[in-house]
């Protein structure tokens, strides 16, 4: 059996038959509103938390009539609109977009050489228009409260645009001067009709301008069958063809990698297409540099062109798998187990692995040993420091050096929960966590010892309740004690053959040749390996090749 699918732009998918989608009017697609950005995940089964906590409060009809965010105020917003439902536009069945969240789906922006931007806005239904207008949140404003008018600054305003044959408006604005996080909001009303549309969209300012131009998101919604062919194809503004390059997924002879899983394809197709084509790039801007990099995770890389044109489209062909876009597959799925399922997502994929590799070791071969090899320190200590080694109440499953956590997987590390943003191993959370880092910090859990770390014993808590506290110990007493050795000590080794050792901060030219856990890479891209980004020889297989065992 083989079947297709193509996703055009970044959201194509829409276009897909969907159960009580109603086709008008519209919404940022570039940068992606929050009510388009979860309806491309899935109205039934969204990925991301915080599109998973809208659909728990809105439910998921509020995501297929995604581009009916929309009042009657002829102009006058603030009169429709009332603080705190900003992103809903003031209606309550679109509720779920108000909720104030740190894990929104954000998208990098950068001004061009002129300092513009072009928007894009999706809209099926296009109308004669009076005024768009178009706002970002202030320098210093709250994010930890309902977003407000009195947040807003006006920084552009446009007035009748003719839309494009895909029903896309193009608007060009001169970006304000911004830093970090913030959440651009749009109005567009309508001249013919007193009718208007709101959406919100959240964005991360880049540091410098980029020439790159966002067409869209490749969004991977299952895995794919072994040895599966996917193709991007690029077409030009008359629907020409232009590129088309092609990727097998088997597997990553290097790593051993299952290329065609949805966490890995999107990355290793964007690998080759980078590597290819002179008109497109694949992956996740920069704000640091402006350069695009891939990452293995299924929603988060976008297409971008290299200059700066989006007059082309794209198509992402797969065949030889049962695969279907998320729309399509989910809603027979959902109604009934979404709500059950989406609040443990998450923890389930951790917990369930780690108690069964440990318990089978530790109560049957040690219940006699450890009390003599700890004696009267441990069973004093490990009550009391066991909630820093391992999850206590409300804590996510601990953090491990030598586990691969892609954007969205949730960890604990002590006595805080925090989660991942992009695709990362071996990043402290603790240290990498914050703007341009891997981890957020989702606050404090359970309880805390600052005793622990130190003592690498929660061996002890068996002596007493073997059944119900060694899986929650003795899972975390392997990983917490490779961390402090391994990364540190390969890196700064010198061993033998080996060459200079990788180290995160530095800048590397193309052909230079580094080691990094006991094998000998040389640098592919010219570039700096920013502290937190993870950007080590083995996880960026873009950046660097591996020479072989030193």
């Amino acid at each position: 059996m083989q079947q297709a699918f193509a996703l055009r732009q970044i959201g194509l998918a829409v276009a897909l038959a969907m159960p009580s989608l109603v086709y008008a009017h519209g919404s940022m697609e570039v940068p992606v509103s929050r009510v388009l950005n979860c309806y491309n995940e899935g109205p039934e089964a969204p990925k991301s938390a915080a599109c998973q906590a809208a659909v728990a409060i809105s439910g998921p009809q509020m995501l297929y009539d995604w581009s009916g965010v929309n009042q009657l105020p002829n102009g006058n917003h603030q009169a429709f609109v009332p603080d705190g439902q900003l992103c809903g536009g003031g209606k309550s069945n679109y509720a779920g977009l108000n909720l104030v969240r740190n894990d929104w789906v954000t998208t990098p922006i950068a001004p061009d050489a002129n300092g513009n931007f072009e928007f894009i806005y999706n809209a099926p239904a296009q109308h004669q228009t009076a005024k768009w207008a178009f706002y970002f949140t202030k320098e210093g404003w709250n994010n930890s409260a309902p977003l407000k008018w009195s947040d807003l600054e006006q920084f552009c305003e446009l007035g009748n645009i003719a839309g494009d044959a895909n029903k896309r408006y193009h608007l060009t604005c001169k970006l304000p001067k911004k830093t970090g996080n913030h959440i651009l909001y749009v109005t567009w009303q309508r001249s013919d009709s007193a009718e208007a549309f709101y959406s919100c969209s959240d964005v991360s300012f880049s540091a410098t301008a980029s020439n790159f131009k966002e067409l869209g998101q490749v969004r991977a919604s299952a895995n794919l069958a072994s040895d599966t062919v996917v193709t991007f194809r690029l077409f030009n503004a008359a629907g020409g063809d232009v590129e088309s390059i092609s990727q097998t997924m088997s597997w990553d002879s290097v790593t051993g990698n299952e290329m065609f899983t949805a966490t890995n394809w999107p990355y290793y197709l964007a690998q080759k297409v980078n590597g290819t084509s002179s008109r497109i790039a694949i992956g996740v801007l920069n704000t640091s540099n402006g350069s695009i990099v891939p990452v293995q995770d299924a929603q988060a890389n976008r297409v971008y062109s290299r200059d700066g044109s989006s007059a082309y489209t794209f198509a992402i062909d797969i065949k030889g798998g049962a695969v279907t876009p998320v729309p399509t597959t989910v809603p027979t799925v959902v109604p009934t187990t979404k709500p059950t399922v989406v609040p443990t997502v998450v923890p389930t994929t951790t917990p369930t692995t780690v108690p069964t590799t440990t318990p089978t070791v530790v109560p049957t071969t040690k219940p006699t040993t450890v009390p003599t090899v700890a004696p009267t320190v441990a069973p004093t200590i490990a009550p009391t420091a066991t909630p820093t080694t391992a999850p206590g109440a409300g804590c996510n499953a601990a953090w491990s050096t030598t586990s691969t956590y892609n954007g969205g997987d949730k960890v604990s590390y002590n006595g805080r929960n925090y989660q991942a943003k992009w695709w990362t191993q071996g990043n402290i959370p603790s240290s990498n966590s914050g703007d341009g880092k891997p981890w957020q910090d989702l606050g404090a859990c359970g309880t805390t010892s600052t005793s622990v770390p130190t003592v690498a014993p929660t061996v002890a808590p068996t002596v007493t309740p073997v059944p119900t506290t060694k899986p929650t110990t003795a899972p975390t007493s392997a990983p917490t004690a490779v961390p402090t050795t391994a990364p540190t000590a390969i890196p700064t080794a010198a061993p033998g053959t080996c060459a200079v050792a990788w180290a995160e901060g530095n800048t590397y030219a193309v052909g230079v040749k580094v080691s990094y856990n006991g094998i000998n890479y040389q640098a592919q891209v010219a570039h700096t390996a920013y502290v937190g980004a993870g950007w080590n020889p083995a996880a960026s297989t873009t950046l660097w090749k591996s020479l072989g065992a030193c």
